[in-house]
């Protein structure tokens, strides 16, 4: 059974040109769906119109019967709930590498004895490599965040959940998020970033979708593009990424 989640991994943004990174092969799926089984890397679904997301895992792949096997949720309601999606978004980030891919009905089933999710497979699957996608999430214990101008001119101060050379994801609750649309560009936005100091970057906003905290209370998670990075602050971002990828290395084991 999976954990009950609290970083989730995200979507690939609708704006990025995927096409180059797609597979469509079924055996080429199968080889990267069996990775993920043998990694044991936790995985994030996204269902009810994106409205819900849960953690899981791949626990076997069957290429010839072009099928795959899913841990259930810690949570009875999210789980009837996912039994119910019609379209179900899969990511997953084993190593900084991007994995999705969207499963269509997915059923009940029994795995070693246990309950558990059975799917058919993929029509296609994105595996991102380029290092501008390769993400890490910030440390919860000592959170980062980015301070912005919004376009009616108030002042905004944003929770980060991920990094990486091209961008950021941050929280924001409604009354931010919602007046943000696709192609927003927000000049001298201030990452903090801790004792590694602060950056001030242009930003324009790629994607957002809501998701549902445990309270009830609606939060968006938004993903941000860096517009002309200098180089002294890619510099940087590449010295905080390494760095945070050693904890997180650390902590793991």
């Amino acid at each position: 059974m999976s954990e009950p989640i609290e970083h989730p991994q995200t979507p690939v943004s609708e704006g990025e040109d995927i096409a180059p990174f797609q597979l469509t092969n079924p055996l080429e799926i199968g080889a990267v769906l069996r990775q993920l089984v043998l990694r044991g890397d936790n995985i994030t679904i996204y269902f009810a119109q994106g409205r819900q997301l849960m953690l899981s895992r791949l626990l076997a792949v069957d290429i010839p019967k072009r099928e795959l096997i899913l841990d259930v949720g810690g949570h009875a309601e999210t789980n009837a709930a996912l039994l119910n999606s019609e379209r179900n978004i899969i990511v997953g980030t084993p190593d900084g590498v991007k994995i999705q891919f969207v499963l269509s009905k997915i059923r009940s089933t029994r795995f070693d004895g246990s309950p558990a999710f059975v799917a058919s497979f993929p029509s296609d699957l994105i595996k991102l490599q380029r290092r501008e996608f390769f993400r890490i999430e910030t440390p919860l214990n000592r959170p980062y965040t980015c301070e912005m101008t919004l376009p009616d001119g108030k002042r905004a101060a944003l929770e980060l959940h991920d990094l990486s050379l091209g961008g950021i994801g941050a929280w924001a609750l409604p009354q931010v998020a919602v007046p943000l649309v696709p192609g927003t560009v927000l000049e001298r936005a201030q990452l903090e970033l801790g004792p590694n100091g602060m950056l001030q970057m242009d930003l324009e906003m790629r994607s957002k979708r809501v998701t549902v905290r445990g309270s009830g209370q609606e939060i968006y998670l938004v993903g941000f593009k860096f517009v002309n990075t200098s180089r002294a602050g890619e510099a940087t971002l590449q010295r905080l990424m390494a760095q945070l990828e050693r904890e997180r290395k650390a902590l793991t084991g």
